[in-house]
């Protein structure tokens, strides 16, 4: 029974690979919104690849000594009922069962497959908790300890993390292996939000190292990453002078200084003599060229890049940057032909297409040639941007009518998670709602939500059905129920609050919910906008007309122009609300929220 238990131990372990969902990774700073950073190669390393699957990828992972457990039929239920769970999308209800397990059992891999399936649901302090138990059961685990150290870094818990990452660099001092921790260490601290103290923690690990090129070039990013620039030009000068071939340093020192005041044209100089020194420094050009660009030269930033095509003509990298360049400088046929020969380069070649079919799809999209994107969308490969693409690619089909066959490819795709799906339906239900279809678009969710009861974006998506067919109760119930499964979900405690306000009913009860809403979102303008619309309900005018304008200061849509118009009218100051719909009137004719309030207040613009 012992040997039976450990099989079925490692089968729930092992299934960890295929029902989790990695963590988003950061997104790299200075990139264009939509389209990937130039100054970065076109064949990226997987974006939020689990720790797990990192340590296990560098060497053999061990759990150590099992421990011996009699498998009773108790216990072969439990383990059972928390995998169905998982596999249903029930996540609490499978991470409670496998931590149970765990404690009563100490196997390791059962508190890892607690870990994943945490991770998976993005549920930060329950992947905590169980990546320390996981650590207490297999102490010399190395998956274990970069695991609990990744979620560290997620939550912001730098205290925690800080003593971890001094012994790790104290022991690459002993090994003489400093330069691979240091940028095993820079890695690591991109997933901080807490900018500020990943650079104050930085300059305290780094200390002892200001004599090595890699710690004051990790000491300049961070500080870049603080929006201290004056400090990294001057740490990455050092590494630069510790290693004046480095070429990471030289980007670096380029970086910063281009963002001091009156220094661009020394940034430039930098990169420029480097590459006099080194005309094949692929990243040094690429900077070179964002620079040039940034500096409104965009035909002397192209020039750059198509000198390294002509150095490099099969160059994925070089093709992909180039793309970027001529979209960003309006030149989409440009564009697409780069991309063009990025994906006909020879199988052979090390790539990742689906990022060039993605961005040929967004091309084709812009110019409504909606046959061509959906074509690039159906060739994206399984993997990272799989579901993406087929989401996209059955919007699209919505658009051109045809909703029955985009179903079909919904239903149809190959999802690899209980998240996957889940988005399917989501999506599935958004092509009803788009084709005026809501009671069906609220169908589709019921019936996800029974597969799938606690996946929050299935919860919340099918009370906003709910809210469009007019049941109020069963959207109240969805948003009661996301709430206690994501206590941190604002817009959930948004979305009820509005509903009530729009309605006017329980107008305290919606204040208390938006005002717990603006609590975990402080700056988010919807929810700035519902606070004005809760205050306008009470007749409190001039509050009303504060939070109103916030709102359309961080976000100028129609909607918010409509409630922020109401307040004025309401208020007297007619033609302050007149000028404001005439605007937004310009920019959305047909807007549903502006035409209601117009017809409803009786006003001819």
């Amino acid at each position: 029974m012992k040997a039976v238990f450990a099989l079925v131990a490692a089968v729930v372990a092992a299934a960890a690979s295929g029902c989790s969902t990695p963590p988003p990774s950061a997104p790299s700073m200075g990139a264009s919104p939509g389209v990937p950073d130039t100054a970065r190669p076109a064949a990226p390393a997987r974006p939020g690849a689990s720790a797990v699957a990192r340590a296990d990828a560098a060497g053999a992972d061990t759990e150590g000594p099992l421990p011996e457990v009699e498998l009773s039929p108790q216990l072969l239920f439990q383990l059972l009922a928390a995998d169905l769970a998982a596999q249903r999308g029930e996540v609490g209800s499978a991470w409670s069962t496998y931590m149970s397990v765990a404690r009563q059992t100490r196997d390791p891999r059962i508190a890892r497959r607690a870990t994943e399936v945490a991770v998976g649901a993005r549920a930060l302090d329950e992947a905590v908790q169980s990546a320390q138990l996981w650590r207490e059961l297999a102490p010399q685990s190395r998956a274990a300890a970069q695991m609990l150290e990744t979620l560290w870094l997620g939550a912001g818990r730098l205290k925690e993390v800080e003593p971890v990452l001094a012994e790790r660099l104290a022991k690459a001092r002993a090994e003489g292996t400093l330069p691979a921790a240091y940028t095993q260490l820079q890695r690591s601290l991109q997933r901080v939000q807490d900018r500020a103290g990943a650079w104050q923690m930085i300059q305290r690990l780094s200390a002892p190292d200001l004599d090595v090129a890699a710690a004051r070039l990790a000491r300049a990013q961070f500080a870049a990453g603080a929006e201290d620039f004056a400090a990294s030009a001057v740490e990455a000068g050092e590494a630069m002078r510790l290693a004046p071939d480095d070429e990471d340093a030289v980007v670096a020192a380029a970086r910063a200084t281009h963002r001091l005041p009156g220094r661009k044209q020394e940034a430039l100089d930098l990169l420029e003599r480097f590459l006099q020194r080194q005309p094949m420094a692929i990243e040094a050009r690429y900077a070179y060229a964002r620079l040039l660009l940034a500096d409104g030269r965009s035909d002397d930033a192209r020039a750059q890049l198509e000198r390294t095509l002509a150095q490099q003509p099969g160059s994925p990298a070089v093709l992909f940057s180039l793309a970027q360049l001529t979209y960003q400088g309006k030149q989409p046929d440009d564009a697409k032909r780069y991309l063009q020969r990025y994906l006909d380069l020879p199988r052979s070649v090390p790539r990742d297409n689906a990022p060039a079919l993605l961005f040929m799809a967004q091309i084709d999209e812009e110019a409504g040639r909606l046959d061509a994107a959906i074509e690039s969308l159906a060739k994206v490969p399984r993997g990272e941007e799989f579901a993406s693409a087929t989401i996209k690619r059955a919007l699209l089909m919505g658009r051109q009518g045809k909703v029955e066959a985009a179903r079909e490819v919904l239903r149809d795709a190959p999802v690899a998670t209980p998240r996957e799906r889940a988005q399917m339906v989501s999506a599935e239900s958004q092509l009803l709602r788009e084709a005026k279809r809501n009671q069906e678009a609220f169908d589709v969710l019921e019936k996800g939500l029974e597969r799938m009861p606690d996946q929050p974006d299935l919860l919340y998506d099918h009370a906003m059905a709910a809210e469009r067919i007019d049941r109020l109760a069963v959207m109240e119930k969805s948003l009661r129920r996301l709430i206690g499964l994501r206590p941190d979900h604002a817009h959930a405690y948004n979305a009820l609050g509005y509903t009530l306000a729009d309605r006017n009913i329980r107008l305290d009860e919606a204040a208390k919910l938006i005002e717990k809403a603006l609590q975990l979102a402080p700056d988010d303008a919807h929810i700035l906008d519902s606070m004005g619309w809760v205050l306008f309900r009470q007749k409190d005018y001039p509050r009303a007309l504060d939070y109103l304008r916030r709102a359309y200061e961080k976000r100028p849509e129609v909607e918010i122009a409509a409630h922020l118009g109401e307040v004025l009218w309401a208020m007297g100051r007619r033609d302050e609300a007149r000028t404001l719909w005439l605007e937004a009137r310009g920019r959305e004719p047909d807007n549903t929220t502006l035409r209601e309030t117009l017809a409803r207040l009786n006003v001819a613009l």
